[in-house]
């Protein structure tokens, strides 16, 4: 317990020096404890730490500690027993979405048939500087921008995207974007990508998106920003996902020549 204990503190001490020094503290030790309930750190059936040892690890009131208890038993994360303390209810899985790059169109449609796709927004833009210029748009065009979250089918959020894209001119809404693969809602408005350009990197998440994803704010996540060209060679689609990495993975096939 007291190298866990160590481990939970050092996750605080990182998050007080991002973006989550803004919320709650009561919140900030709940978000910690939160993750390590779902990344498998504190395992299904495992005691919790007391509302004692948080006060102490953390430095923090008895009622913050208890405050941060409490919206884990709310959340269903914890189980209360009186006289033998608290326990981790959630079972942790690893299931990682595998995305290969070998035939990525069609495996991208084939990703999106299994995902539940929560549309955040969908609205007509005019898109800040670095995207005008790869778009090669003027600073009045405009394009649509959406805002999506893909989950597994058992619910668990792994993906953020945000999309912008040249040439929409029908069927293009939330419902339509939550029923159907956007590729073929682009291929619906005459929009046939032939090649895409791919850039992976790392990032840090901001506060909505980790919420979105289920992290702290300020975990790592994948950051991928996807090109589509269509057969002249220009880009009418750019694609930037975050991805939790504790559930999704890129698959990767190449042959030696």
């Amino acid at each position: 317990m007291d190298e866990l204990l160590n481990s939970l503190k050092s996750d605080l001490m990182a998050a007080q020096q991002s973006a989550m020094a803004r919320v709650p503290l009561y919140h900030q030790v709940y978000s910690v404890l939160k993750s390590a309930i779902l990344d498998g750190s504190i395992p299904h059936a495992s005691q919790m730490p007391t509302e004692h040892q948080i006060t102490d690890t953390f430095d923090v009131s008895r009622i913050t500690a208890k405050r941060a208890m409490d919206e884990l038993a709310a959340e269903k994360l914890v189980t209360r027993t009186r006289g033998k303390g608290s326990h981790v209810a959630y079972c942790f899985t690893a299931k990682p979405v595998h995305g290969p790059l070998i035939g990525m169109l069609e495996s991208l449609i084939d990703m999106s048939e299994h995902s539940i796709v929560r549309v955040v927004s969908v609205e007509q833009v005019v898109p800040p500087g670095e995207i005008r210029e790869i778009l090669g748009l003027s600073e009045t065009d405009r394009v649509h921008k959406v805002i999506r979250v893909s989950s597994t089918e058992e619910s668990e959020p792994y993906a953020y995207y945000v999309s912008w894209t040249v040439g929409i001119s029908k069927g293009y809404t939330k419902r339509l974007l939550q029923s159907q693969p956007r590729l073929k809602l682009l291929r619906e408005n005459g929009i046939n990508l032939t090649e895409m350009h791919q850039n992976l990197s790392a990032e840090n998440a901001e506060p909505n998106i980790a919420q979105a994803l289920e992290l702290m704010p300020g975990a790592a996540l994948l950051a991928v920003r996807r090109l589509g060209r269509v057969a002249d060679g220009t880009v009418v689609d750019i694609l930037d996902g975050l991805y939790n990495p504790q559930r999704y993975q890129y698959a990767m096939v190449m042959s030696i020549d």
